[in-house]
């Protein structure tokens, strides 16, 4: 009964994502083949040129200063609890991920991305409904086209070069598994 709930959500949330997604970011001019998973926190930079981690933030909140940030955008991001919102509409090119982002959909998760914070498995139900959606929407996107920001980013923090820049969605995120139940085993 929880998963047809989750699926239902999700169906709902795409169904509405037109009419409620924030429209920015050029029209998308090559077919989506990838799909990167993102998490809210992590390490950045703070005014002083300090590494610091941000913790994952709330729903809302995370959705309204990616929203507001003039060069950034995801497509989608998904709470603890499993609720799917939408942003910049899948179209659209979203910047999220350096020299990948035209080719592909973001997903974030509410999650510190440190490796400790749990993803839970609302969470982890809700992530693997759109995932499956957004592979039958893209044909292109396989298990290989879905990867974690660590995966693709490799870059070095400014303020501590010997610090990885993007470490999400973090060790704690189960990717084999959700490929798992995404793609088969």
């Amino acid at each position: 009964m929880a998963r047809r709930r989750v699926l239902a959500l999700v169906s709902l949330a795409l169904l509405a994502a037109p009419a409620h997604a924030r429209r920015s970011g050029p029209p998308r001019a090559q077919p989506v083949d990838l799909v990167v998973i993102h998490s809210t926190g992590g390490p950045t930079c703070d005014a002083q040129g300090r590494p610091i981690w941000v913790p994952a933030g709330e729903l809302n909140e995370n959705l309204r200063q990616i929203e507001a940030h003039p060069r950034l955008g995801i497509h989608w991001m998904i709470d603890k609890g499993g609720t799917v919102r939408a942003s910049v509409p899948e179209s659209q090119v979203a910047h999220h991920v350096l020299t990948h982002s035209r080719r592909s959909i973001a997903i974030e998760l509410i999650n510190d991305g440190d490796g400790r914070d749990p993803f839970p498995p609302a969470q982890v139900d809700a992530l693997v409904a759109l995932l499956k959606d957004i592979a039958r929407r893209h044909p292109a996107v396989t298990r290989a086209g879905v990867r974690r920001h660590s995966d693709l980013d490799r870059g070095r923090m400014p303020c501590a070069p010997e610090r990885r820049r993007k470490v999400d969605p973090g060790d704690a995120y189960p990717h084999a598994a959700v490929l798992a139940r995404v793609f088969g085993p």
